[in-house]
């Protein structure tokens, strides 16, 4: 990579900074604590994966403005009071907060409590679920927690949602969602060449470790330049005459 990528990301901060107002930083905070000896509770583990669930298929925007009311609809995430709760007043709550998937809302709340048990599984094995997620690398938590065949499979998560998880609970590690594949990939900056979801963990791996920001901050940053509602520049039909890194980029 012969590109100053740590250039890059200093001009991204700087103009989200000025273009994005309340911009969200919980993922970095989240980072942030972990490094500095944090301590995450099994009630902190099932919020980061139940919002990594709301967040699939749904702006993130919504359910920011309406994590108050998310918060107390599920128990404030106490493990006993929530598998008691009913999938289908969950999913009737969801839609009253606009926040309802139809590709993926009710299957997630259908499989909550049995999501739960998994959990509670992997602290049994393991005897918390912070040994479970810091006892090898990001990639091979991903995979137990992702993978088909996994004992620790959580239902209707794959490898973007499970990322979303660990990073809510400060796990340094990138998301590959659709903004991250599409701005990354061969047509516009042209960092990954892979479309694979493990290929983009890797390559963001070594650019971090390469420019010394974090992998959470790269993405952090390129999200926020993409998505709907924050700096919508690198949408799916790029705004390009106003892009502050077309320099970089192969459509611009």
């Amino acid at each position: 990579m012969d590109k100053d990528y740590f250039k890059m990301f200093n001009i991204l901060d700087e103009y989200l900074k000025d273009k994005v107002p309340d911009i969200d930083l919980t993922i970095l905070e989240a980072v942030n604590n972990r490094k500095n000896g944090k301590v995450f509770s099994f009630e902190e583990h099932l919020k980061g994966f139940i919002y990594a669930q709301l967040s699939a298929l749904v702006s993130w925007k919504k359910i920011k403005d309406n994590q108050t009311k998310f918060d107390e609809l599920f128990c404030n995430f106490e493990r006993n009071a929530l598998k008691e709760q009913s999938a289908d007043f969950l999913i009737e709550e969801i839609k009253k907060l606009k926040c309802y998937s139809p590709y993926t809302t009710k299957n997630q709340m259908q499989s909550l409590k049995a999501n739960i048990e998994t959990f509670e599984k992997i602290e049994q094995d393991f005897g918390s679920l912070e040994k479970f997620v810091t006892h090898t690398t990001p990639v091979n938590i991903i995979k137990l927690l992702s993978h088909y065949n996994s004992t620790y499979k959580l239902r209707y998560s794959g490898v973007a949602l499970v990322c979303e998880y660990l990073r809510n609970v400060g796990i340094d590690v990138i998301k590959p969602d659709v903004h991250i594949k599409r701005i990354l990939g061969a047509e516009r900056l042209n960092i990954v060449k892979s479309k694979s979801d493990y290929a983009i963990i890797r390559e963001c791996k070594k650019l971090s470790d390469k420019i010394g920001i974090s992998q959470v901050k790269m993405d952090y940053l390129l999200w926020n330049y993409c998505s709907k509602g924050y700096g919508e520049v690198c949408t799916a039909k790029p705004k390009c005459a106003k892009c502050v890194i077309k320099e970089y980029c192969n459509k611009g």
